[in-house]
Parts: C-alpha cells; structure tokens; sequence
C-alpha cells in the first residue's frame, strides 16, 4: 500500500488476518481490544476509528506477548494468560505483607496484567461510531503506560517460574543420585551376605583338597571309617579293598558307642562322689572361713 491511508476497523481486521495464526479470529481480537484501549484513554470519535500503519504495528507491540511465530492462537494465549493469573493470585495468598511486601506487590501486579490479557473483548468497537468521552477506569491496566511497567513484571515473572523449575530439578536430580547411592549400598550389602562364608569354605576346600581319595582316608583311618557320607572298613577280599559296614556291623558300631558313653558317665559320678568318711577341709584367711 503505497501512501499514507487510513483504515477502517473492519479493513484493518482483513490486512491482519492474513498475517496471524488465528485468521480472522486472532484479527478482530487484537483490533478490538486495541481501541478498547484508545476509546478509554482518548474517547472514541464521532464518526467512528480510523487506524493507519502506526496503529496496527502499535496493536501488534500490544499483543507480543503471543507466540504468533510459533503458531500460538490468540484463545490459547488468553487461556494461558488466565492460568497464569490464578497461579499468581495462589502463590500471593501465602505471601506475607509484611514481611515480602515487594514480592506480594509483584504477584499483585502480575495477577491484575495476566488476567486483563485473558478477558477476551467484544467487537462493538470494530463497527460502533457513537463519539465518547475518555473511560480510563476501563483501561486502568490496558493504557501505554501500564502495559509497559508490566513488561518488567512480566520478565520477572518468567524468571521466577524458571528459578522454581530449576530448583526442581535439582531437587529431582538430588533425590535421584541418593537413590542410585541407596540401590548400590543395597547390592553391595547383597553380595556380601551372599558371599560364602570364607572360613568355612576354606575348612571345607582343605578337606576336599588334600590329596587323598575316600578309600585312601578309608585305608588310612582303619576300620569304621567315614567318607562319603558312609561308615566304611578295610577289606581284601573285594573289589578296590573298601567296602561298607553292613547292618549287623553297624548294630555293633552304635552298641560300642552306647556302652563306651555309659562307661564314661559312670567314671564322671565316681569322680564327683566325695571318699567316705573324708570332710572338706577348710582354711580361715582373715576370718573369713572360706572352704579350700
């Protein structure tokens, strides 16, 4: 368009249109609240708005914290921006005013911007020609000035949401290594109590490992010998000269043992039975009359 020239709301809702991810839709929306806010800070001509390039660069400033270059709708940044305002007005309900007055006063502030930009507009400003005084209780939060203080709220905003997602994640990851530190204390202390009992396995390998087979520990131990998990005797007259007790040869093993206990038992009582007629002698030392 060569020239300057002015445009009708209606027409410089078609030139945006083409350039929007929304179509028309995203258009009248940013038209629309765009002399929403020029009728409260100006008041609205008799004959209606006129916009000329100005107004429309100045209408896309307004809107630039919508994503267009990556696609994003102007219904799903009001759906974000209302989101954003509620997450606000929660995180300010547990700040103190006395103690983070400024803080309070920032998430105030952030809360009042993201839930003006969520409020979508009606469209009676794109085709109402009734002249108007200024309204600037309508656009306490829309007018030039405002808009860009909130610019630095905005920013610090976002850089609170990223300090908190950052802190979360180390948090995470802390969680995670002491995790991962638990897990390999656990399967250390695993193969430690699976690990075999060096001292008996030691025990048990000098046993296996000492140089001489069941027969010959058979040979060498004499009759009654146990290897194998058998009692076992000397004999020439089979096959590798070892065989194993029989049953009445095992009868007479436990009768020897049986009586050799009794044998046994009976010497200890007579050890312990006191001689007759002999008294314990005693031995005072100090006085104390104790028994030797």
């Amino acid at each position: 368009m060569s020239g300057y020239a002015l445009l009708t709301p209606a027409q410089a809702v078609d030139r945006l249109a083409a350039e929007l991810p929304g179509g028309r839709a995203d258009a009248e929306q940013v038209v629309a609240s765009y002399l929403r806010d020029a009728t409260g800070e100006h008041g609205r001509p008799s004959s209606g708005w006129r916009l000329d390039e100005f107004d429309l660069d100045d209408a896309r400033a307004r809107f630039g914290w919508v994503d267009f270059t990556g696609g994003e709708t102007v219904a799903a940044a009001r759906s974000r921006a209302d989101a954003a305002a509620v997450a606000a007005l929660r995180e300010a309900r547990g700040t103190s005013a006395f103690t983070e007055r400024v803080r309070l006063f920032g998430l105030h502030s952030d809360a009042e911007m993201w839930g003006y930009r969520a409020d979508p507009v009606g469209l009676d400003e794109l085709t109402n020609t009734t002249g108007c005084d200024p309204q600037p209780r309508l656009v306490t939060v829309a007018r030039e000035g405002r808009e860009r203080s909130h610019r630095e709220a905005s920013a610090a905003h976002d850089a609170r949401v990223l300090a908190a997602e950052a802190a979360a994640a180390a948090a995470a990851l802390t969680e995670h290594q002491v995790h991962d530190g638990r897990d390999q204390h656990d399967d250390q202390e695993e193969d430690r109590v699976n690990a075999p009992d060096n001292h008996h396995t030691d025990a048990h390998d000098a046993a296996d490992t000492d140089g001489r087979s069941d027969r010959d520990r058979v040979l060498d131990e004499g009759p009654g010998s146990f290897a194998g998990g058998m009692w076992f005797t000397p004999d020439d007259s089979v096959e590798g000269g070892v065989r194993p007790l029989t049953e009445a040869e095992m009868v007479r093993v436990c009768d020897l043992v049986r009586q050799t206990q009794a044998e046994a038992v009976e010497d200890a009582e007579l050890v312990e039975e006191p001689v007759a007629g002999r008294t314990s002698s005693s031995v005072d030392v100090d006085g104390a009359g104790w028994e030797r």
